[in-house]
């Protein structure tokens, strides 16, 4: 309608729903409060010619000022030192420090402090249940939990990263930490004081500030196509999205038929990908005849599901070329659907359907079942093979797939920096059993937590909290971890062979499989644990 076409460079309007946001500038203060009651004034009229209301009294207004006016600005100033008028409808807006727009917290400093505090409300609204249902060993799978995280609270918590995720403070770095230890801790079940990092190691779940950044990055790749983060795409070029109002519509609908009547041909396409290469063929068959064969291989960074799509565009293209009626066969249903889709952005499908679209009357895609022994199609599926290796190579943009693998590497590899240079004591001994993170790792038995972290029920810990008063067993020893699993008296029916230095990880890979060794470690922290208790008893005496 008429108020989403005032922008003009000066202003620019945003609809989503029945909310409306504006975006104005100026270079002073005067100047900018001028502009936006002009705009104002513009949006009115505009409301009042479609009937709609406002309401004011829900209106509100975050004044920033830019980096470079900040620099101009006598004491660096980010805000302006009086706030400026806004009216609509003789009626002024309120000015504010900061506001939510679509979930996403803008303050008038865009520092993103206030959103991701806001953060930990959501975190302790998101676990609220998690009590109950990790009350006990027995409860609900650890790993079923660890997906819950990822696929729900993690995706809640990262909303509008590819915006404040790319330049964390070190505040904000440990505020997210904070925020996602709630997590950690009760999925756990460690000691309240057991180190965040060691938390995300011993979960495999990366440190929410990271997530955070792959997101933003993502942005500024995908689609921003920022060249900055090159070194981790490795300067491949990636397929991008086309806007939906930007797709002619008899590309957006196409509905080829399944098959022509009076086809000269019949066409088998086939993708492959084995060992990190990927092939396709297009196969063709005139009177049962196969008459001819075209392979090609692409990238190894290319999908299959790209192989597929392009075996179909190069039989469209050959019927085009030759003027001759053609019915395609494949077994990518996924494929077709994608065709079929008139929500598809990639523009690698719609340079397809645009292909298929000047194809039209010439060519008929229909879907057959794979290795369902039909001759034209494991004829394809054989020839698709052979493309990986001798077909004629053929370039085609790297899919987002792609850059979401890049992506996770570029988390692992950053974690991985991060886990090494943290230097705590409960770090140290924690990275002398595991020296390299993974996301696939995940400890379900909290003796085993405290066995790696040092906090657990030992005299040695609760003495650093000024629980006892001591540090050592009642044998005489420093009463630590290792105490009690390798060397007290106590707990000698339970000891364990101890590790040479240099074989600690390969000693922890074989306990967190063996069942038999950690009941005895769960035997002998038990001892530990009521011999702390005793001691804490007397204490309190």
């Amino acid at each position: 309608n008429n108020v989403l076409k005032l922008n003009d460079g000066e202003l620019y309007v945003q609809a989503f729903a029945d909310d409306l946001a504006l975006i104005i500038g100026g270079r002073t203060a005067r100047v900018l409060e001028a502009n936006t009651n002009l705009a104002l004034a513009s949006i009115a009229r505009s409301l009042d010619s479609l009937k709609l209301d406002l309401s004011v009294q829900k209106c509100q207004a975050v004044v920033y000022r830019s980096v470079a006016s900040q620099k101009l600005s006598k004491r660096n100033s980010t805000v302006l030192n009086r706030k400026p008028t806004f009216k609509i409808y003789n009626t002024s807006i309120r000015v504010t420090d900061s506001l939510t727009i679509l979930g996403i917290i803008i303050d008038n400093k865009l520092t993103w402090s206030e959103h991701i505090n806001s953060l930990h409300d959501r975190m302790l609204i998101l676990t609220s249940n998690f009590n109950r249902i990790l009350k006990t060993e027995w409860s609900v799978n650890k790993d079923l939990i660890k997906t819950w995280y990822l696929t729900t609270i993690e995706k809640a918590l990262l909303y509008g990263a590819s915006v404040w995720g790319g330049a964390l403070t070190k505040n904000q770095i440990t505020r997210l930490h904070s925020i996602q230890r709630i997590f950690l801790l009760k999925l756990t079940r460690g000691y309240r004081t057991t180190s965040t990092n060691v938390l995300n190691v011993l979960t495999g779940l990366p440190p929410l500030h990271i997530t955070a950044e792959s997101e933003y990055i993502k942005f500024q790749v995908w689609v921003r196509r920022s060249n900055q983060y090159n070194f981790i795409t490795d300067n491949i070029q990636l397929d991008s999205n086309i806007l939906i109002k930007n797709i002619p519509s008899e590309v957006k609908y196409i509905a080829p038929p399944p098959l022509i009547p009076d086809a000269v041909c019949e066409v088998y396409t086939d993708g492959s990908r084995m060992e990190e290469k990927t092939g396709f063929a297009v196969c063709i068959l005139q009177n049962n005849q196969n008459i001819q064969n075209h392979l090609y291989k692409l990238k190894s960074y290319n999908s299959v599901f790209q192989a597929e799509l392009t075996a179909i565009r190069y039989a469209a293209n050959w019927a085009v070329s030759n003027n001759y009626k053609i019915n395609i066969h494949t077994d990518s249903l996924s494929s077709i659907m994608a065709l079929k889709s008139a929500g598809s952005k990639s523009k690698i499908v719609n340079s397809v359907k645009h292909d298929l679209h000047l194809a039209n009357g010439l060519v008929g895609l229909s879907w057959v079942k794979a290795h369902a022994g039909i001759e034209g199609n494991e004829l394809a599926d054989q020839c698709a093979k052979q493309a990986i290796i001798s077909g004629e190579e053929l370039d085609i943009p790297a899919p987002r797939s792609y850059l979401n693998r890049k992506l996770k590497t570029y988390i692992l590899n950053t974690w991985n920096t991060y886990w090494n240079t943290y230097d705590s004591a409960s770090g140290v001994r924690a990275r002398s059993f595991i020296k390299a993170v993974s996301p696939k790792f995940l400890i379900h038995n909290k003796v085993l937590i405290y066995f790696l972290s040092g906090h657990g029920p030992f005299p040695h810990y609760l003495h650093r909290f000024k629980r006892i008063g001591s540090p050592l067993c009642v044998c005489g020893l420093v009463g630590d971890a290792d105490h009690y699993t390798f060397d007290c008296s106590l707990t000698k029916e339970y000891h364990l062979v101890k590790p040479a230095d240099e074989h600690k990880a390969f000693w922890f890979r074989n306990l967190m499989s063996n069942p038999q060794a950690i009941g005895k470690m769960t035997q002998a922290f038990r001892i530990s644990n009521e011999l702390c208790d005793s001691l804490t008893r007397v204490g309190d005496n």
